[in-house]
């Protein structure tokens, strides 16, 4: 384990770490007997997002996330409750040294995959459909070429202008349709 005092973010790891499902005001109360800081509520939930957020901490594969009657349960899935705090922690990290990653954890706990699997797969499957509706939306490319064809005849038009001038043209243009 690295040296010095330990984050917040591994104080609530700690607290999780024991399997049980906390609300945001019992997860900060563990926190505060962990630690022997006064903690705010807010400041727990502002690193809860982070944590249990897929995109930015790998972490957050393996945070169970439920929504109760008021706000929100945490809890760590229970196969992620057999690895090690420090690994844990490595987990909540982007970059460093040696770092544990969730790839090094799935061959430690093999039965992670199922929550790193179904995440990502829902993820992929969001992105194609996304693509499917582009493609099957009829008139997009067409009127895509036509702006691009009367952009350039105007363009064409303003070069004659200048005198004949003998000019080699790199276009590159993206164009974003919205559904609205």
């Amino acid at each position: 384990m690295k040296e010095g005092k330990k984050s917040l973010s591994e104080f609530i790891i700690d607290a999780l770490i024991s399997g049980q499902a906390l609300r945001l005001a019992e997860l900060t109360e563990k926190v505060r007997e962990l630690s022997g800081r006064n903690v705010k509520t807010q400041d727990i939930s502002s690193i809860m997002t982070k944590l249990s957020n897929r995109n930015t901490c790998e972490l957050g594969y393996l945070i169970k996330k439920e929504k109760a009657e008021r706000g929100y349960v945490y809890s760590l899935v229970k196969e992620a409750c057999n690895l090690e705090p420090e690994n844990l922690y490595d987990l909540t990290r982007k970059t460093g040294k040696n770092r544990f990653t969730l790839k090094e954890a799935i061959k430690q706990e093999p039965r992670l995959r199922k929550y790193v699997k179904a995440s990502k797969t829902k993820t992929a499957a969001n992105k194609t459909e996304t693509k499917k509706a582009d493609e099957a939306t009829p008139g997009k490319q067409d009127v895509s070429n036509q702006v691009v064809n009367i952009a350039l005849a105007e363009f064409e038009k303003m070069l004659r202008g200048q005198g004949g001038l003998n000019v080699n043209v790199n276009l590159n243009v993206r164009f974003k349709f919205s559904d609205n």
